[in-house]
């Protein structure tokens, strides 16, 4: 895992369920602000790192947990993103 994204590794926790459906209900149960947290947690490291790593050399390894929860943290975001009506990052 490149450091540069280490900082996702903490919203990753909370919110990079793997489960579908826990991760679905975590964020329709999510406040506004926590929302908008999620929604932004991507956003404090550059939008190519995340996704050159996610689709990088990675991919084709075994998954390790911060892989999967970056991943699932992005599907989060996306997610809370569109609760909020704000606009996909990709």
């Amino acid at each position: 895992m490149p450091s540069s994204l280490r900082s996702l590794l903490g919203p990753a926790r909370r919110w990079g369920i793997s489960d579908d459906g826990y991760r679905w209900e975590a964020v329709e149960a999510a406040s506004s602000e926590e929302l908008d947290s999620i929604a932004h947690a991507v956003d404090s490291v550059a939008e190519d790192e995340v996704y050159d790593w996610l689709a990088g050399p990675a991919a084709d390894a075994s998954p390790t947990v911060e892989y999967v929860a970056i991943t699932c943290l992005t599907m989060a975001a996306d997610h809370a993103r569109h609760r909020l009506g704000i606009a996909e990052r990709r």
